[in-house]
């Protein structure tokens, strides 16, 4: 989908051509978008929605209430 021909060199570095980053983006939508059991609430959730809920434990960890464990994916 995106090859070699899709950067490009610049001053600022080696940027990614719209076009490739376009693809890349509706990409990464469609993806967090899937969506996968969820073992400990035992009902499918997204990726967009596994990420908040990673998120959200990490929050309860640094604020010292629950130790953080991370989801292991076992798929």
């Amino acid at each position: 989908m995106i090859t070699s021909s899709d950067f490009e060199k610049g001053t600022e570095g080696i940027m990614m051509k719209e076009r490739a980053r376009q693809c890349f983006v509706s990409q990464l939508e469609e993806k967090l978008k899937t969506t996968i059991k969820h073992r400990d609430i035992g009902r499918n959730v997204s990726y967009r929605r596994l990420i908040r809920l990673e998120l959200y434990k990490l929050e309860k960890h640094l604020m010292g209430e629950k130790k953080y464990e991370p989801l292991i994916a076992t798929w």
